[in-house]
């Protein structure tokens, strides 16, 4: 039986289905290529993606096309579905929080109820940190009580949680919410600040820091953050029917955007030109994963630091075929 990825040309979603493709599972991969950021990005991990699995496993359409989505999986019917697709970060302004409730609620309830009416067995989807929106009261743990999101897009993941554990309680799905905590590395998103810092260091583009740069993040490498997923996939198969969870999937190792900056320059030996903007919309002071859970289901921790993370990023944008792309890329 196959794996669904949704958002499978996403960052982490390639990544996710790469994994699974070397493993020698057959991967179906689900992408509408929106704009948010550059489709080129998304065309080039369909490129690699290609030279592990046949184009026929490839399908673009909308999630909000609930037709589409009931088709797909009665007609593949596989064991499980990773669900990853989502209108991603928080900066959003107001009169777009549309494409927030199209992808993020009425994608994800479609792809929710498909799965459950065509009685797949495992439901994972990503979820966030910023459900815990401002809270000082650090490490998160899933079992805070209380949950106030400060943006749309955390109000939208907290409602993901609830529909999901609402709907799978009476069926036979088991369905697992991974709250991902500050994501980055190769293929990564242009919206994101360190591939903005990457491209500041290897191009002439200019670098914008909103705030002091003291706010602080639970970076988790994306090699790190796909070894959680597939082994919280293979944890959940064991649970019974109508089982449904919430995991952090974190290091607990917080940094500042001002540590990330003074990696990058060590790393490539060149200074960065920090252009200073007022702190952002819906950025909370920190985040910081309780990773306790986690290892109790998985035995398994983040544990790539910093260092080594944005060393492997640095190494793949200082390739001259991405090099060459990145200022393309962030637009």
């Amino acid at each position: 039986m196959s794996v669904v990825v949704t958002g499978g040309l996403g960052f982490i979603g390639a990544h996710v289905a790469a994994a699974l493709m070397d493993s020698g599972e057959e991967v179906v991969i689900v992408d509408s290529l929106t704009d948010y950021y550059s489709v080129d990005l998304k065309l080039e991990r369909k490129k690699h993606l290609l030279g592990k699995a046949p184009k026929e496993n490839f399908f673009e359409f909308d999630l909000v096309d609930r037709i589409s989505v009931s088709n797909l999986l009665n007609e593949v019917k596989p064991r499980t579905v990773i669900h990853l697709a989502a209108q991603a970060g928080v900066r959003l302004p107001v009169e777009l929080t549309h494409k927030y409730v199209e992808s993020n609620l009425t994608g994800f309830s479609n792809v929710l109820q498909s799965v459950i009416e065509n009685r797949i067995p495992e439901f994972l989807y990503a979820s966030s940190s910023s459900v815990y929106g401002d809270s000082t009261d650090v490490p998160y743990s899933e079992n805070a009580v209380g949950l106030s999101p400060i943006s749309f897009y955390g109000a939208t993941k907290l409602s993901n949680e609830l529909l999901a554990k609402a709907l799978t309680a009476n069926s036979q799905t088991r369905s697992r919410g991974m709250r991902f905590f500050t994501v980055y590395g190769p293929w990564g998103r242009p919206d994101m600040a360190y591939f903005r810092l990457g491209a500041s260091v290897l191009t002439d583009y200019s670098f914008h820091r909103f705030g002091d740069g003291s706010v602080r993040r639970d970076f988790t490498y994306v090699e790190d953050t796909v070894q959680g997923i597939l082994s919280l996939s293979l944890q959940l198969a064991k649970e019974n029917p109508g089982f449904s969870d919430i995991v952090n999937l974190g290091g607990g190792n917080p940094h500042s955007l001002n540590d990330l900056i003074g990696e990058l320059e060590q790393i490539s030996g060149k200074r960065i030109v920090i252009t200073n903007e007022k702190k952002a919309t819906g950025d909370v002071l920190q985040t910081v994963a309780d990773s306790s859970y986690l290892n109790q289901l998985t035995g398994f921790v983040p544990s790539i630091s910093l260092h080594e993370g944005v060393s492997r990023f640095y190494d793949w944008a200082n390739l001259k075929e991405n090099t060459n792309s990145l200022k393309k890329w962030i637009g």
